[in-house]
């Protein structure tokens, strides 16, 4: 059979030999690290150092990547931002000009309840 690991940069192979993935040198980071540690190359046990690897470098570690890139966490961190930024315009504005923010206020609530009560009506 011949291998094709060679097209493909996250196949193990590839991995294996370091080619297209940064998990690659951290692991090589790991092993060295640990096996310089242990007091003589008997004492070296890699399965202990694959076990300590996983714990520190597992999937728990880049939860908080995955979550900063989805969708849900882009329109919260949008929303919170506009949010500051609204309270912060509507009380500058607001001590001011009261009357022209009680009305766009009044607007702005509402279309959103047209928009909810529109959707409601499409969904039955």
């Amino acid at each position: 059979m011949q291998d094709f690991a060679y097209l493909f940069s996250d196949s193990t192979a590839a991995w294996l030999e370091g080619r297209g993935d940064a998990r690659f040198q951290r692991y090589e980071r790991h092993y060295r690290a640990d096996r310089a540690t242990a007091e003589s190359q008997e004492a070296f046990d890699l399965e202990q150092s694959n076990t300590r690897f996983a714990q520190s470098f597992g999937p728990g570690r880049r939860q908080f990547a995955a979550v900063s890139k989805s969708k849900a966490f882009g329109a919260l961190a949008t929303f919170l931002i506009l949010l500051w930024g609204g309270t912060a315009l509507l009380s500058s504005v607001g001590a001011t000009q009261p009357i022209a923010v009680a009305a766009v206020l009044a607007v702005v609530f509402i279309a959103l309840r047209l928009k909810h009560f529109g959707a409601r009506a499409n969904h039955h």
